[in-house]
């Protein structure tokens, strides 16, 4: 077993953007630091994973932002998976840089 990290910024706008999109059997975790949100932003983050049974990518989980958060550091948990994408949408509010970490465990 290794454990592989991975990092980068993205600026979001008011479509929906990849963090990253990865492919290969592996437990997935994603730090995203939310410090640079303020008052009247929403941002919304979605999780998807490929249903292997339908070879299909399927929406795993949503997350809506609002305003400044207090925890200004979210954490998705490990999910096993073959293939992994994590994407962000400014929906309201002003285009904000967010950096993330994903962590990869094969």
């Amino acid at each position: 077993m290794g454990l592989l990290f991975y990092n980068g910024t993205i600026t979001t706008t008011t479509s929906e953007q990849n963090l990253f999109s990865v492919t290969g059997s592996a437990h997935y975790a994603t730090y995203i630091y939310t410090h640079n949100m303020a008052s009247g932003d929403t941002m919304v983050i979605k999780i998807y994973v490929t249903d292997v049974n339908a070879t299909t990518e399927r929406l795993y989980q949503t997350i809506t932002l609002v305003d400044a958060q207090t925890d200004p550091a979210g954490f998705i948990s490990f999910l096993p998976a073959t293939t992994y994408r994590v994407s962000i949408q400014k929906t309201v509010g002003t285009n904000r840089a967010f950096t993330w970490l994903r962590a990869e465990v094969t």
